[in-house]
């Protein structure tokens, strides 16, 4: 017969591991629920406060003013993303033909629950990574994909089959014959048919729909965006309490090409900028300005995003 003493160790034994094995389960999946006593969005709001002060400090004097933001932003994110706060973020290049992605791959964490400590490798948890707009060149998603966790998933759309379809699949991704915008319907795009872009009228799916529905994903660990002006009508998806956070869309990391503006352009593109710094959720790095602005933006209000990709 077992002794109260052994017996009583021996089921507090149990509980804790009982306790651990269901810590990891539950982080184990790719909507992660962080079940852990410190909050990550707490431990990085000193690094995002000193980042956000900074790049407000340098654009504030265009709030107002769509054009002097439009050429002058640039100076600003350059002069913010290497402030001190910012060093321990490991921002990789991945290239291709016409331009550079931008991704920070998953990192290792030493993570306490309650009174017991684990491990746990995030550089094992698979990714999710988007791509919409594919231009007849993924050399950057074969670079990346070299550096993704075992099982890592890839997704792209582009209205242009001819090329695009036998080089996205062969990743292995996800291929869909379609542009991805706002709203569903026909639209005008500039599309690459053979060298040349040529505007065409194409087939487009609702942002929401292809995540939800045909991806059958919401949490996305990167997201590219080169739709070719389709960008502009989703800057308020990303704002808080937006499209995306309406359902349940999150987003760690996202690069975004934003087309040469016209005048109302330029005006949403101003306020989707002041709109992100007001919201506190994403840091803007790796200006490129030229016809064209890209910009390669993160998460800092989402626990599994910063446990994944900050800490």
């Amino acid at each position: 017969m077992m002794r109260r003493g052994g017996a009583a160790t021996f089921f507090a034994v149990l509980s804790v591991s009982l306790l651990l094995y269901i810590s990891y389960s539950s982080l184990n999946t790719s909507t992660t629920s962080f079940r852990l006593r410190d909050s990550a969005v707490d431990k990085v709001a000193k690094n995002y406060s000193a980042w956000h002060d900074c790049l407000k400090r340098n654009i504030s004097i265009y709030d107002g003013n769509p054009d002097g933001l439009w050429g002058n932003l640039w100076r600003g994110i350059k002069s913010c993303e290497v402030i001190p706060e910012m060093k321990g973020l490991f921002i990789g290049d991945y290239p291709n033909s016409d331009e550079t992605k931008r991704h920070i791959v998953p990192k290792m964490v030493s993570c306490r629950w309650k009174t017991s400590k684990f491990l746990y490798n995030f550089q094992q948890l698979p990714s999710v990574i988007v791509t919409l707009g594919i231009g007849h060149d993924t050399g950057a998603e074969e670079k990346l994909i070299k550096g993704l966790p075992h099982g890592s998933e890839f997704f792209g759309a582009d209205p242009m089959h001819e090329i695009n379809e036998n080089l996205y699949t062969k990743l292995p991704g996800k291929y869909f014959p379609f542009a991805v915008a706002d709203a569903a319907g026909l639209a005008e795009a500039n599309v690459l048919i053979n060298t040349s872009y040529t505007t065409k009228t194409v087939v487009t799916l609702d942002i929401i729909y292809f995540l939800k529905n045909l991806v059958k994903r919401t949490f996305i660990d990167d997201i590219w965006i080169d739709g070719e002006g389709a960008e502009y009508g989703l800057f308020d998806h990303f704002f808080n309490d937006g499209k995306f956070d309406e359902n349940g869309i999150t987003f760690c990391q996202f690069n975004i090409e934003i087309h040469k503006p016209d005048n109302l352009q330029k005006k949403l593109f101003h306020d989707f900028i002041f709109q992100l710094l007001n919201d506190r959720r994403y840091a803007i790095y790796r200006p490129v300005q030229g016809h064209h602005m890209r910009l390669f933006m993160v998460n800092f209000a989402n626990e599994e995003c910063v446990y994944k990709y900050i800490l």
